[in-house]
């Protein structure tokens, strides 16, 4: 079959083939192609409804990726690789219809610890959450060890659209802790980046040549289905410490952030609105009931200690934060006593430069567990959310927070008319600046939420009707926070088929990413549409 055989001029003679074929190479059980599993994967977690798939394809090992892409591309049919599902960026969904998405969720197994050479290679659909128990126990951990969704986000999806959260204020994102990668080309075959790539060489560095890791970063699937990564490693900090502050504006709060960075002593943090603690079901489940106690217990050096500590969580609640209007939350490290005393020291005068120290207990609580169930993926009352985001320079912090309080002054009664809720977040990420502003609605819950949370959690909601004005009116916001961003100077890391990409870049830069994408995908089949490359 040609490439004029595309996907939407599939046959069903032609359809039943591959299926057929598909079958006997993957086995049966892993090709899901009923209506009720083609409806599931074409949602995201905010984008519905969209283009159903023909198949899904439950990959058990690189192999099965292999020989899926393999059949696929022979076939003319487009692929599109998905992980843990937590993407709100069309990244995992399918652009035309007739296409094969590739579930990597049971690629899951850790490939090798290596404690001597400081590195962990994991196949892609490890969650994060999966790789940290691996390496419990080595006194190492990845730079950037997971976002705050790691029991579902697997690392392929975070290395397909890059991730910042734990770890990342001094490490940055995800992809800066990539030494390389293996993936599956649109041909079928397996290829391995970095010094794994060598014969009879150790997967140790990522240099020696040219960066080929780096073309499948924040790629999206685009250029190959990524199979496995490995990740370089550190000594596990000793010492543990926990901030947090009140603010009377974003720019005071931002302020602190960026005066921070080149203290090099914040692990994580972020900084939110009185909304987001009000809205946000993460936020109100970090405090929520005795289970929460008891792992602040058990984070305790002690069990006296520990029992102190969740005392101290019980008494101050939540209710603390809503007095203020942005409230900042650290984690601290240090290699020593010493070292650790010194940048609490050090963090602390800066945040009091700018505004309240407070109790602690957001930041304390968040590492008694980290990886929790994403109940934030819908608000504190069922309603639907759904982030924007923008990375910028640390000098631009100032002139993008003012920006962007005008900008949604301005959309406010536009929110108002159709029951949007804004709320911001901030971070910083490595040596960049970070905004990602949020909205809440009411809407319906898809079988993508109730499938993540459970039914339980969703069953108060279950019966909401569907609100397609009100989420058109959140996409019309979305778009306006890219356009407002890109013009000052921001870069996205999403980009997926949902933030504009092509326009923002130089038409040579463009015009070198499509040389690489005919290279490696001359039929246009590997997630097509991701990054403006058709």
């Amino acid at each position: 079959m040609t490439m004029a055989a595309t996907a939407e001029r599939l046959q069903p003679d032609a359809a039943a083939q591959f299926l057929a074929a598909l079958a006997q190479q993957i086995g049966a059980e892993n090709v899901l192609s009923d209506a009720a599993s083609r409806t599931y994967y074409a949602n995201d977690i905010f984008w519905q409804p969209g283009i159903e798939p023909l198949a899904i394809a439950l990959a058990n090992s690189a192999e099965d990726v292999a020989a899926t892409v393999g059949l696929a591309s022979r076939a003319g049919i487009a692929i599109v690789p998905r992980g843990g599902g937590m993407s709100y960026t069309k990244g995992y969904l399918p652009e035309r219809a007739g296409s094969v998405v590739i579930d990597a969720r049971k690629l899951n197994r850790i490939v090798e610890v290596n404690a001597a050479d400081m590195y962990v290679t994991v196949e892609a659909g490890c969650t994060w959450a999966e790789v940290n128990e691996a390496i419990e126990g080595t006194g190492l951990r990845t730079g950037y060890w997971g976002p705050l969704s790691g029991m579902k986000a697997t690392v392929g999806g975070a290395l397909s659209q890059n991730s910042a959260f734990f770890g990342s204020a001094r490490h940055g994102t995800v992809a800066e802790a990539v030494l390389g990668v293996t993936v599956v080309l649109a041909d079928g075959s397996l290829v391995t980046t970095g010094s794994g790539g060598r014969k009879g060489t150790k997967p140790f560095t990522r240099e020696g040549g040219p960066d080929l890791t780096g073309l499948f970063l924040g790629d999206n699937g685009a250029l190959g289905v990524k199979v496995s990564a490995t990740l370089r490693l550190y000594p596990r900090p000793a010492e543990v410490g926990h901030l947090s502050f009140g603010f009377k504006s974003l720019q005071d709060m931002a302020a602190a952030q960026v005066a921070m960075v080149p203290l090099r002593a914040v692990s994580e943090g972020f900084g939110i609105d009185r909304t987001k603690v009000e809205h946000s079901a993460s936020v109100n489940k970090l405090m929520d009931g005795v289970k929460t106690l008891g792992n602040v217990a058990r984070a305790g050096s002690s069990l006296m200690a520990g029992l102190k500590e969740a005392a101290k969580v019980a008494t101050a609640g939540t209710a603390f934060l809503k007095e203020h209007a942005f409230t900042l939350h650290l984690v601290v490290e240090g290699h020593s006593k010493p070292e650790f005393d010194h940048a609490m020291a050090e963090v602390r005068a800066v945040g009091k430069r700018f505004g309240t120290e407070i109790e602690n207990t957001v930041p304390k609580v968040m590492r008694s567990k980290p990886f929790g169930l994403p109940r934030g993926m819908l608000g504190k009352d069922g309603e639907r959310w759904v982030p924007i985001h923008g990375v910028f320079p640390l000098s631009a912090a100032a002139e993008v927070c003012a920006a962007n309080d005008a900008y949604f002054a301005g959309r406010a009664a536009f929110m108002a008319e159709h029951g949007i809720l804004y709320s911001v977040m901030s971070m910083t990420v490595g040596n960049e600046f970070f905004l990602e502003p949020a909205f809440y609605w009411l809407d319906e819950i898809t079988p993508l939420h109730a499938r993540t949370l459970g039914d339980d959690v969703v069953r108060p909601w279950a019966d909401r009707p569907g609100n397609p004005v009100a989420r058109a009116a959140v996409a019309d916001l979305r778009r306006g926070t890219q356009e407002l961003y890109a013009g000052l100077g921001g870069v996205s890391w999403q980009v997926a088929r949902d933030y504009p990409f092509r326009d923002v870049l130089k038409p040579e830069t463009f015009a070198l990413l499509s040389a690489v994408k005919r290279a490696v995908d001359p039929q246009g089949l590997m997630n097509p549409g991701s990054l403006g490359l058709s």
